[in-house]
């Protein structure tokens, strides 16, 4: 499901047009056209005309989940007028989205909110990932893995540092966990340019990933195994 959304909400953006209401707009500012949908809307909540307007600008902008709210909310209020509009594209998506967020908002279920956090992940909406791996965190802090993906997130959010203190809490509860090592190493290689510190936690990877060779296909193991073996100039 989530995996062609990327595709779509380009589709979305670049046919949705404004119609016939207030609303419609050729503004080439963006921030003021969204000043004056709010505006309309503070007195006119329930005008799903500007709320599919104002979707389809947090849409442009990369704030999926900001979009897919109000355009949740508008198909709340007249399905048929959201169902006809062009952005619809993206409905099933935002829907399915919506309906996850209050599951797990219900149950604090920690794969519900790992299944959200996933979901953001594969769609790049990385700053949304990580609060939703976060929850989870706060159900279960041993997801080991979890903490990791949330780790990725946040450095590719450009939040490095809070992205180097989730895996030093993996690694100071197991030291020798293969992947926190690995991304220890890269982080550390890439984004910080320290690859002597960097060369320490490839040494461990590839110890942990050697130790645990019956574990892995071939393809994964051989693949890992060559990529922390070129880090490591061997």
């Amino acid at each position: 499901m989530f995996r062609s959304a990327i595709a779509l909400l380009c589709l979305a953006v670049t046919l949705f047009g404004a119609t016939h209401s207030v609303c419609v707009t050729e503004r080439s500012d963006t921030a003021r056209a969204k000043e004056a949908i709010e505006a309309i809307l503070s007195t006119e909540p329930n005008n799903t005309e500007c709320m599919l307007q104002l979707a389809n600008i947090y849409l442009k902008q990369g704030k999926i989940a900001q979009g897919f709210e109000i355009l949740v909310d508008a198909y709340s209020i007249d399905p048929h007028n959201v169902q006809k509009s062009r952005i619809a594209t993206v409905l099933p998506f935002a829907l399915k989205v919506s309906n996850l967020k209050q599951q797990a908002a219900k149950t604090n279920d920690k794969d519900i909110w790992n299944k959200l956090g996933d979901g953001y992940f594969e769609m790049g909406i990385f700053n949304e990932a990580s609060k939703m791996y976060q929850k989870s965190l706060a159900v279960d802090d041993m997801q080991h893995m979890i903490r990791l993906k949330r780790a990725l997130a946040l450095q590719k959010n450009a939040q490095i540092y809070t992205a180097i203190e989730e895996v030093q809490i993996v690694l100071i509860k197991e030291p020798t966990h293969l992947y926190a090592n690995y991304y220890m190493g890269k982080f550390l290689a890439y984004d910080l340019r320290n690859r002597e510190e960097a060369r320490d936690f490839f040494v461990r990877a590839k110890a942990s990933l050697i130790a645990q060779k019956d574990t892995f296909g071939y393809l994964e193991y051989t693949n890992l195994l060559s990529d922390i073996t070129k880090e490591l100039g061997e």
